[in-house]
């Protein structure tokens, strides 16, 4: 992606119903890892003031039972900071995000689990899955080649592992790659500066030349020592998952689909009421479990509605 689309989507992205003036053009994936980062990045620069407002902050809360507009935090980090200004240890915070029930922010602790698609424990399983099914899409390249590796559990105890150290000849655009890290977010400079320190270039200087995968895409003239490929790289159906951000609805014929779709089938089966320990527990098995392309049968409106929110859209096959 050339620097100034980059910097036009990071300014006019918002939130996902921005999403569809840019479809057609990017990935879904490309358009979410892009403002998940612009969210993030704006917790960074904000974070620091708000916590010198905590009394303020308080006695607002004391004196109209809500948080105030001012506060423009994701819902997670904007309950936590509440809690924090009400003089809650990190112990009692983190209670009340296990066991919200009979609570006085048990409302707005279930709402902000649903709802905040980065810091909620759902966006965050979230993440470890697309991280998850990126990795698995190198693994099956990899083995579909016959190409010999070693992941990043038998490099171990070595400080420094990449996903994949290539044991066999592996030559990529005339280079002979020997390790592969899979990124399952966009590149832009500051996410790339930071990898390429802590991880690329240790990765060089300990085993040779590599590659990087950058699987929501990538800003075209990054610098590296390393090789930068993203999404075209691998062939795959389960970038369903990734780039269109796709998980598929289904209660019948749900075998057919997952072979079509070289997909996994999810059996749900939990009731709709969203305020229990029981559902949430629910979706975040539901997450735990891709690893690629995934199918949910018994699913329900509530379950429809949180994929949404956490930036996924539910396809529901016939």
């Amino acid at each position: 992606m050339k620097i100034d689309e980059y910097f036009m989507l990071k300014k006019d992205l918002k939130g996902f119903r921005d999403f569809s003036k840019y479809e057609q053009t990017y990935p879904r994936g490309t358009l979410f890892g892009i403002l998940l980062q612009k969210r993030i990045d704006n917790v960074k620069r904000r974070y620091g003031d708000y916590t010198s407002r905590l009394p303020e902050l308080a006695n607002h809360w004391e004196k109209n039972k809500e948080i105030p507009g001012w506060l423009r935090l994701p819902p997670i980090m904007r309950i936590k900071l509440l809690m924090k200004a009400l003089g809650m240890s990190k112990k009692e915070i983190l209670k009340q995000f296990s066991n919200p029930e009979n609570s006085e922010f048990e409302d707005l602790v279930w709402s902000a689990i649903y709802k905040d698609f980065i810091y909620s424990p759902i966006a965050v399983r979230n993440q470890f899955a697309r991280g998850r099914v990126g990795e698995l899409i190198i693994r099956d390249y990899l083995e579909s080649q016959g190409i010999e590796f070693k992941d990043e559990k038998q490099l171990r105890p070595a400080k420094k592992t990449p996903d994949f150290y290539i044991e066999d000849q592996l030559e990529i655009d005339g280079r002979v790659i020997k390790w592969i890290e899979s990124k399952a977010l966009f590149g832009d400079y500051r996410t790339h500066k930071l990898y390429s320190k802590k991880q690329y270039l240790p990765y060089l200087e300990m085993y040779g030349d590599g590659v990087v995968i950058y699987w929501l895409g990538k800003l075209d003239n990054l610098e590296s020592h390393a090789m930068l490929k993203d999404y075209s790289f691998i062939q795959s159906k389960s970038k369903f998952f990734l780039l269109d951000m796709k998980v598929f609805l289904a209660n019948k014929n749900e075998e057919e689909h997952a072979e079509a779709l070289g997909a996994s089938v999810y059996q749900w089966d939990v009731e709709e009421d969203v305020k229990t320990k029981a559902f949430l527990d629910e979706t975040l098995k539901l997450f735990d479990s891709i690893e690629r392309n995934i199918i949910v049968t018994g699913w329900n409106r509530s379950l429809r509605t949180i994929l949404r929110n956490m930036g996924l859209i539910p396809v529901v096959l016939k």
